[in-house]
């Protein structure tokens, strides 16, 4: 068996058991007590190296991808084996690990990597917008505007970063008014905070905003939530963490294939927690059953 072992070393906290710097030894130490014959190891630095990574080992036939990082840079990995016939393994190393925990995966290092060398291989939707893929949620608006805060403001990851940023974003965010087409219906306008294109259920640590979605139903789930309030945040904001979200006043629930999003002033938007650049119009479309991976 050959692996293609991509790891992001700066993805998550500082674990434990493992330092960001031995994270790729260790992984390949597993894989050959696993009894794999052939390891083709990539340390990312930096943006596009997990990208080119993939490339490679598509190009070399390989039988599995591995990647341990945060959604970020498996989203990297997805955008290549989407539509091929190479298995993505995942070893969660992000802060929240919303795609490792709505799949089921295993979150301890030792268990992701037996899970990705003999666990079942489950196909999967993916999501594309303007030559994109995302994996669990594309969204415009709040969350993304969170996203470049974390993204660009910290060296550190994990939850705190990300509740610092949402604070932040809670002041001086305001809504906008989305126009939503879903397939062939009529388009809707909303006055919203955020919209959330969702092929998954959670931005991570169970907080559940797409409680419905199902990653291999055909089908996208948008989500849009009206301003976020104190008073919101008090009466429902266990309602993220529950399951129902959808039963709080003001929140818009759908489902499409295809989904355009626009609103007057160019918003970012965010795929599976990486930023991409300001728009006013965005076409989310479902690929069904395009991704393999091992659970």
């Amino acid at each position: 068996m050959t692996v293609d072992l991509i790891v992001n070393p700066a993805s998550g906290p500082v674990g434990r058991v493992v330092s960001r710097e031995g994270r790729l030894q260790f992984v390949s130490d597993l894989l050959r007590a696993a009894g794999v014959g052939e390891i083709h190891p990539t340390q990312t630095a930096r943006t596009g190296d997990a990208t080119r990574a993939a490339l490679a080992a598509v190009e070399r036939g390989t039988d599995l991808v591995l990647v341990w990082g945060g959604d970020g840079t498996i989203n990297e990995v997805a955008g290549v084996l989407a539509e091929r016939q190479v298995p993505l393994g995942i070893v969660p190393g992000g802060s929240g690990n919303g795609l490792a925990r709505g799949l089921g995966l295993p979150l301890q290092v030792r268990d992701a990597v037996h899970a990705a060398v003999h666990g079942t291989a489950r196909v999967i939707d993916t999501g594309q917008v303007a030559g994109r893929t995302f994996l669990n949620l594309a969204g415009v608006g709040f969350d993304a505007a969170v996203a470049a805060r974390v993204n660009t403001a910290n060296l550190r990851r994990g939850l705190r970063p990300y509740l610092l940023g949402v604070l932040h974003e809670w002041r001086t965010f305001p809504t906008h008014a989305f126009t939503l087409a879903l397939d062939d219906a009529p388009p809707i306008t909303v006055d919203a905070h955020l919209v959330v294109v969702c092929n998954g259920q959670q931005y991570g640590h169970d907080a559940r905003v797409a409680p419905a979605a199902a990653f291999d139903d055909g089908w996208l789930d948008v989500v849009t939530l009206p301003r976020i309030t104190a008073s919101r945040l008090v009466r429902h904001g266990w309602r993220l963490f529950d399951g129902s979200l959808p039963r709080v006043p003001g929140v818009l629930t759908a489902r499409a294939r295809r989904v355009v999003v626009s609103h007057e002033a160019a918003l970012p938007a965010h795929l599976d927690g990486e930023v991409v650049s300001p728009d006013t119009t965005r076409t989310f479309e479902v690929r069904p059953l395009s991704l393999i991976v091992k659970i």
